[in-house]
C-alpha cells in the first residue's frame, strides 16, 4: 500500500519550518499554509517533490484523483471516437489509451 503524506508530516520529517520551506519554495509563508487546502500549481508541486522526495500525488492525493478522473473521462470519450478506426495512427492512440487504462484497473485491484 502507498503511504500519504501530509504536509504537516513532511515538515515535521524534515524539520523545515514553514518559513524556511516558503524560501526554498519561493513562494510565501501565507501559502504555505493555504497548501494543506491541496491545489498548489503544478511548479509549486514539483518543487515540494524536489524539497521532500515525494510524489505530488502522494501530498495532495485528493487533486490528483480529480485530474485523473477528468482526464480519463476525457480517454474515454476519445476512444468512443477511435472505434472502428483500424489506421496505424488510431491503433497507437487506442494503445496509449489502454496503457492509461491498465494501471488503473491495477491499482483499483489492490
Amino acid at each position: 500500500m502507498t503511504k500519504l503524506h501530509s504536509l504537516p508530516a513532511l515538515l515535521k520529517r524534515s524539520a523545515f519550518t514553514q518559513g524556511e520551506l516558503a524560501q526554498l519554495l519561493a513562494i510565501s509563508q501565507t501559502r504555505i499554509s493555504r497548501l494543506e487546502d491541496g491545489h498548489p500549481s503544478l511548479g509549486t508541486a514539483l518543487a515540494l517533490q524536489v524539497v521532500f522526495d515525494v510524489e505530488p500525488r502522494l501530498v495532495f492525493p485528493q487533486l490528483y484523483e480529480q485530474v485523473e478522473d477528468a482526464v480519463m473521462r476525457r480517454a474515454a470519450e476519445l476512444d468512443k471516437r477511435l472505434a472502428g478506426k483500424n489506421d496505424p495512427k488510431s491503433l497507437r492512440k487506442k494503445a496509449s489509451l489502454a496503457r492509461m487504462v491498465r494501471p488503473q484497473k491495477t491499482a483499483s485491484a489492490t
